[in-house]
């Protein structure tokens, strides 16, 4: 029943252009809005926003409470609380992946390292292989996945939402340049407690089938965000960022941070997940 009445929200509100289970993390005192994307450096991004909110907190004075898990909101990380007119003040950015380190890595954290029968796309399996993986993954909804597993463009509602930027993993150092510019405060460290190696063993898990099976599955994100399809050059970067839907060549200036004043066209659709979120936490819809 619950599995249903999601589809049937998922698909009403993707009608509208809205991502219902979006997660979007904001600081209060800095003008940040991230669109959080498991296995992209998640982990890191938010312990970075934490750590930068922190010495805002403490040069103030003022009294706050951290926890140390990034995944947990607190004074320096929110989840609730932002009303979609503050979003026009804010700087929107994510971090994407490349599909095939992405997925490994989901599979050798959340299906060996883990207990798959959590995940109710890998119940029916007796045994999980990557191959087997990737097939239970194939036969589901993209958009009833689970978070880990899902296409990164759902993940960001992209390109519906308009992003400030959009960055890569294999290159954090145009994310680190971007964001010190909004935050001086801000530094990008690495804090990966689910990290499995994945880059190191993307020779060993795949074959000709699975590399078919993560290019039909993520074709989205491939044409998307830039990405080859090749194996081979799963730990490149396509550039240095996507900036309004644009993609920065690796030998590109980067571009300042925009102006955060947004016209209500530019945010509506960011505006209105907000407002759909609002009603989901209150079982409204």
């Amino acid at each position: 029943m619950q599995q249903t009445r999601r589809r049937v929200r998922n698909y009403v509100l993707g009608y509208i252009g809205v991502q219902g289970n979006m997660q979007i993390w904001w600081t209060p005192q800095i003008p940040i809005i991230y669109v959080g994307n498991p296995k992209a450096g998640c982990s890191s991004i938010k312990q970075s926003l934490k750590s930068a909110q922190a010495q805002h907190y403490e040069r103030s004075g003022r009294t706050f409470s951290r926890v140390a898990d990034p995944h947990t909101d607190d004074d320096c990380l929110k989840r609730k609380g932002l009303t979609p007119s503050n979003c026009r003040d804010r700087y929107v950015f994510s971090c994407v992946r490349n599909p095939f380190a992405r997925i490994l890595s989901a599979y050798l954290d959340k299906a060996v390292a883990g207990d798959h029968r959590n995940y109710p796309e890998l119940r029916n399996l007796q045994s999980v292989t990557f191959e087997g993986f990737l097939r239970a993954l194939a036969d589901h909804d993209p958009l009833l996945l689970d978070v880990h597993f899902r296409p990164q463009h759902l993940n960001l509602n992209y390109p519906i939402v308009s992003y400030d930027a959009v960055f890569y993993l294999e290159n954090a150092e145009p994310m680190a340049d971007f964001l010190t510019q909004i935050v001086p405060e801000f530094e990008f460290a690495r804090f990966s407690p689910h990290a499995r190696g994945a880059q190191q063993k993307l020779s060993a898990h795949y074959d000709p089938a699975t590399i078919e099976l993560v290019r039909r599955i993520y074709t989205r994100d491939f044409t998307y965000f830039g990405y080859s399809r090749r194996l081979e050059d799963a730990l490149a970067a396509p550039g240095r960022m996507l900036s309004e839907h644009t993609l920065l060549p690796h030998d590109a200036d980067q571009p300042p941070p925009p102006c955060p004043s947004r016209s209500t066209r530019y945010m509506v659709p960011l505006e209105n997940t907000l407002r759909c979120r609002w009603l989901i936490e209150r079982r409204l819809i």
